[in-house]
């Protein structure tokens, strides 16, 4: 955790200051075609909305609110679910980039201890389809194991000594499958290998060294979560000053409208430092037990020695 708090230390400011430019830069072209598209199509949607309004508020006719609900859905249905289609896959990709670009500068600053603004857009571009690949495979791993531990409940519900021995193996599995799974990003930027080496590596980290791994991922949440109360107590502060004053509206106002504003301004830190917990850990403890190999020094063979040693063989 010190590791992670002296990389914040060294290399925050442009891990800030890159993180927020990828985010304007990617919310503004995530923004426009959103917008160029909801004008096009804005009287389909607000027909929408003014039918769903009568829904809500006409209970006595919902059935027939219902009905031309389902008309104006098959009449406008192609542009507009095209249009939440198209919005929603915007929104992942703009996301992808996001997390691409920023964990590869955290990468950058706790693996090669510098961060150039433009490995943001690097990373970002260079890892994007690659961070897609790896989320739907974890979702799919995650979302199985979570069904098929989820299955045995009706068998062991009523049996409380089996069903407490269910619900702590079943936390602990979690945990190692999550950290498992982060572990499969971590190596994937680290070391720059495929989506399914990734997944082997992360996974094999998870079962192989789960006491290193467990650790990395209670030091992130630890670190995240310290940061996190002290960007609170930050967003919070001109709100409690004003309430010693008379007047409380004052305060209330400022507080809505600043706290969202510092919250969105500082959120990347617990980020950058739960990111950075990861990548310090897996350099100091992880990286050489999984790759030994790199740590074998090359054999130099003396050529004089070779050729003594072809002299000696007996020719045919």
């Amino acid at each position: 955790m010190i590791e992670s708090f002296r990389l914040l230390n060294q290399h925050g400011a442009k891990l800030w200051l890159g993180s927020l430019l990828t985010a304007i830069t990617v919310f503004v072209l995530l923004a426009v075609p959103q917008l160029f598209l909801g004008i096009m199509l804005s009287s389909e949607l607000l027909s929408l909305q003014d039918l769903l309004k009568n829904i809500i508020t006409s209970p006595g006719s919902a059935g027939e609110a219902v009905a031309d609900l389902g008309v104006e859905i098959l009449k406008n249905g192609g542009w507009i679910l095209g249009y939440a289609l198209g919005s929603l896959l915007l929104t992942w990709l703009a996301a992808a980039f996001c997390t691409a670009s920023l964990t590869g500068a955290v990468r950058e600053a706790a693996l090669e201890d510098r961060v150039p603004l433009s490995c943001f857009f690097s990373y970002g571009f260079r890892y994007l389809f690659r961070i897609i690949g790896l989320e739907i495979l974890l979702a799919l791993i995650l979302f199985v194991f979570a069904a098929g531990w989820g299955a045995l409940y009706p068998l062991l519900h009523d049996q409380t000594l089996l069903l407490i021995a269910w619900i702590i193996v079943g936390l602990l599995l979690g945990l190692l499958l999550v950290s498992s799974a982060i572990h499969s990003v971590v190596i994937l930027f680290a070391e720059g290998t495929g989506i399914f080496r990734s997944f082997g590596y992360g996974f094999r980290v998870g079962l192989f060294q789960a006491r290193t791994s467990l650790a990395s991922l209670l030091g992130s949440i630890v670190v995240g979560a310290l940061a996190w109360i002290v960007i609170l107590l930050v967003a919070a502060f001109p709100w409690l000053v004003l309430h010693f004053f008379e007047d409380s509206t004052i305060a209330d106002i400022v507080g809505i409208a600043l706290g969202p504003v510092v919250i969105a301004m500082l959120g990347v830190f617990p980020i950058i430092l739960s990111l950075g917990v990861f990548f310090r850990r897996y350099l100091l403890y992880i990286q050489d037990r999984l790759f030994p190999e790199d740590r074998m020094e090359p054999i130099m063979i003396n050529s004089f020695d070779h050729e003594e040693e072809k002299k000696r063989l007996p020719t045919g």
